[in-house]
């Protein structure tokens, strides 16, 4: 977002060296053209599950200004499944709710 603001040039004098400037004494208005900036946005995802090494993991954050939430999850080496959900905000700061999941387990049929 852009915003044009008016100001003397006697205003821009009093930031500016007015020996280099040379800009004192004329007086009329001019505009300079600021940015301001918007709240921080994005958002990600990614995922990971590479069979040869056993790298199994995913993440997913999204951000609106101050306020963020996200999951990731990852297998540990025991074969759990660990689930983390977060959030952070300027009222509550980082929270985070963990879980872990057990392995599926199938059994193969057994042909005699």
């Amino acid at each position: 977002m852009k915003a044009i603001y008016v100001v003397s040039l006697l205003t821009i004098g009093y930031f500016i060296n007015s020996a280099s400037a040379g800009i004192i004494g004329h007086g009329g208005p001019i505009a300079i053209e600021l940015e301001e900036h918007s709240p921080p946005q994005y958002e990600f995802h990614y995922s990971v599950h590479d069979s040869h090494t056993g790298d199994v993991k995913d993440q997913f954050e999204h951000r609106h200004g101050d306020y963020v939430t996200g999951r990731y999850s990852l297998i540990e080496p025991d074969g759990q499944r660990r689930v983390v959900e977060y959030n952070a905000d300027p009222l509550l700061g980082f929270t985070a709710q963990v879980h872990r999941e057990s392995p599926v387990i199938r059994q193969l049929p057994i042909h005699h």
